[in-house]
């Protein structure tokens, strides 16, 4: 139940702050996953770290299916494609 929680966290983050800067690679639900992955960092359990695990189910999910998370930066998905 906590990750349901954390994905229904992680929408209201990405839909309420669209400026929040993507780390390239990551995408948007990777970023969001990070930046609460470090701010739960030494709290024990909280949201943060349910939003952490929910961004990064969701972004794994994208890369498994798609090959790609959604957000990604086009400079860094042009690259990725040449490589």
């Amino acid at each position: 139940m906590a990750t349901v929680i954390g994905g229904a966290a992680l929408g209201f983050i990405d839909k309420s702050f669209p400026t929040l800067p993507t780390i390239p690679i990551l995408g948007r639900a990777g970023s969001i996953a990070a930046y609460a992955y470090f701010l739960s960092k030494g709290k024990g359990h909280s949201i943060l770290r349910d939003v952490a695990l929910a961004g990064a189910a969701i972004a794994g999910y994208q890369m498994g299916n798609q090959g790609h998370v959604s957000g990604v930066v086009p400079q860094v998905s042009g690259i990725a494609a040449q490589v």
